[in-house]
């Protein structure tokens, strides 16, 4: 990030807080004016290690969230994080081609998969992951035509989803407040893209999503630390014991991508798992595009 899409995810931050710059600068042991010149962009010398720390602990971003926080502050644009050796296969990368080779790939894969980008927008399922959630069709017809249509967050806290259901009513607070930071860990370092504003909004109209900001604003002032997703002991007896492992796929010039794999957690489930794959068989959907201009 340079100084001014720093200076956006400041402000954006602060803004989920609903504070003043004075409020910020209060929360975080600062002068009111560096916090100004911060969401301007106006120095990046402004930018030290303490001051860093002090935001972030004004904000009372989590571990995970401070790693990202940090990330965004160091000022390299996302281009450079590229090898320059590699400057020729940028200007070649097809990402239609990238697409259609990774979704070949998850579509043989024997548990439920998803590929997504830092906006949590689902680019590939594969068959297994559709059985399993039997997502809604009503959320799937319209999804092109709505922001952030194939957003995961649409998917756990749409009226019409059946997450909740699936989930059952006691892990629902759980796993509503695991996703509530998730998204915002996730999203953390494209907060400046016009995207990210516009999908947020979205996502805060309580008519389609009447528990999104109940657990947004939740979660910024749980005071547990979120290491890792906890585990839980699962009932033997229930079919949706699952546990969502995460890793880095790929480092493009269009963003992050990220493989979302779901992992079962008792017999049950796997057996669950197993029929589906003996019923759909192999195979993947491309959900959201990729690239999306409107979010460069």
């Amino acid at each position: 990030m340079n100084r001014f899409e720093f200076g956006a995810l400041v402000a954006s931050l602060r803004d989920d807080m609903k504070w003043t710059q004075l409020e910020l600068a209060e929360k975080s042991g600062m002068d009111v004016s560096v916090i100004s010149n911060i969401e301007r962009g106006a120095r990046r010398s402004l930018l030290k290690d303490d001051v860093l720390v002090k935001l972030a602990d004004g904000f009372r971003l989590t571990t995970l969230e401070r790693q990202e926080f940090l990330f965004a502050a160091n000022g390299v644009a996302d281009i450079d994080a590229l090898r320059k050796e590699d400057e020729n296969l940028i200007k070649k990368f097809n990402p239609q081609s990238f697409i259609s080779e990774l979704g070949e790939h998850i579509g043989r894969i024997a548990l439920p998969v998803l590929v997504t980008d830092s906006f949590c927008d689902v680019l590939l399922v594969n068959r297994c992951l559709l059985g399993f959630y039997d997502i809604p069709q009503s959320l799937l017809l319209n999804a092109e035509n709505v922001v952030g249509g194939y957003n995961q967050m649409r998917y756990v806290f749409h009226a019409e989803s059946n997450f909740k259901d699936l989930m059952g009513k006691e892990a629902w607070d759980k796993y509503s407040l695991i996703n509530a930071r998730y998204f915002r860990r996730r999203s953390m370092r494209v907060r400046s893209k016009k995207y990210f504003s516009i999908l947020l909004k979205e996502l805060l109209d309580d008519k389609k999503y009447p528990s999104f900001e109940r657990w947004w604003r939740k979660m910024m002032f749980e005071s547990r630390d979120d290491y890792l997703v906890p585990f839980h002991t699962p009932d033997p007896a229930d079919s949706n014991a699952i546990y969502a492992v995460e890793s880095l796929l790929a480092l493009t010039p269009y963003g992050e991508v990220y493989l979302q794999q779901i992992l079962p957690l008792n017999k049950k489930t796997t057996k669950r798992i197993e029929k589906i794959i003996d019923k759909l068989g192999e195979g993947y959907v491309q959900l959201a595009p990729f690239p999306d201009k409107q979010k460069r």
